[in-house]
């Protein structure tokens, strides 16, 4: 695994923080040490691992993202007192079931991960909630899209939603939502079947979509992708349908997708977990799934180590791809989240 000169340019941007930290920290030097101190941890388990392979890597980037998520709460203005973090706050079960059905969940109330979600305004889910196992979780990632743990009709991914700029005011919001499942694009009844599947995605309500034709029931019209993905239009209604500026459509925009980094086209629909009403925010997504990794990693070696054999297991490259990904993702959450907490 490897490095970009993206990853570098994120790392240099959070480094530059520490000489000149958040608000939060100025007042308080243990608060600023363990702001820098978490940081520059962070960065150097995430240089570790990209310099080890998969047999060790999760380890490194678990961790790495777990003291990222110190420097976070040290500098997010919406702590006061309680910025120290102490335990993980996520745990699994048994570890010996196949491994898209690890089961992934929210602890105590004091753990790094329940802390950190509540600061993020992220949902957690406990023990005795419906089950969320790790393919769930997985699959909220848009990088996974095509790299399933496990591909069966429940599966629902992260979709690219592209924002569309009409030039002037206007009463709906149009997007593209991109990526449909082939089989769901080429289905005989998508109006139906694709009402079904975006059950799975409550921030986008009351849409409606371009239709194949004039027909009172007719289907969405769908563009098929030569990888036999599919997009379809959708408009929704801003403001009770009073024309608005392009700036109050982005507003409503940003409230139905997520954002999962900088760069243009970074917009998704993101679906939700178990029972939760809204999605998770991607930093804290990227931890629970790398938590899970890494416990296998740690206390299950030998049969992490046949998950990761390419000659054996279906697993093994659509894991090596997600941690490649990660170290160039995660560093990006960690610098916008430190920019929307401070």
């Amino acid at each position: 695994m490897s490095r970009t000169n993206d990853d570098s340019a994120t790392w240099a941007a959070l480094r530059s923080s520490r000489s000149d930290p958040p608000a939060a920290t100025v007042n308080n030097s243990e608060r600023r040490a363990t702001y820098v101190a978490a940081l520059e941890q962070s960065e150097q388990l995430f240089k570790a691992a990209s310099a080890v392979g998969p047999a060790t890597a999760p380890i490194l980037l678990y961790y790495g993202i777990s003291q990222a998520g110190r420097a976070i709460i040290a500098a997010a203005r919406s702590v006061r007192d309680n910025w120290r973090l102490s335990g993980h706050g996520i745990n699994r079960g048994d570890l010996t079931v196949a491994l898209p059905a690890v089961r992934v969940y929210a602890e105590g109330v004091r753990g790094s991960f329940v802390r950190l979600s509540a600061v993020l305004d992220s949902p957690i889910w406990d023990k005795d909630a419906e089950a969320v196992e790790l393919t769930a979780l997985w699959d909220a990632l848009p990088q996974t899209i095509e790299w399933p743990l496990r591909n069966d009709d429940r599966r629902r991914t992260a979709h690219l939603l592209e924002y569309h700029d009409f030039g002037e005011p206007h009463p709906l919001l149009g997007v593209s939502l991109c990526g449909l499942p082939r089989e769901l694009a080429e289905s005989a009844s998508l109006r139906k079947d694709l009402a079904l599947y975006l059950r799975s995605y409550p921030t986008l309500r009351g849409y409606s979509y371009v239709k194949a034709d004039d027909g009172p029931d007719a289907d969405p019209a769908v563009v098929i992708y030569s990888s036999g993905r599919g997009e379809v239009h959708l408009n929704l209604v801003v403001d009770n349908g009073r024309s608005v500026e392009d700036q109050a459509r982005r507003a409503y925009f940003e409230t139905i997708a997520t954002k999962h980094g900088e760069a243009y086209r970074s917009f998704y629909l993101v679906p939700v977990v178990g029972e939760n009403k809204h999605p998770m925010h991607p930093l804290m997504t990227w931890w629970a799934v790398l938590y899970t990794l890494s416990m296998l990693a740690r206390y299950q070696p030998a049969e992490w180590a046949t998950y990761i054999n390419v000659d054996r297991s279906s697993h093994a490259v659509p894991i090596e791809h997600l941690l490649a990904e990660a170290l160039s993702a995660v560093p990006g959450l960690i610098a916008s989240t430190i920019r929307a907490v401070r």
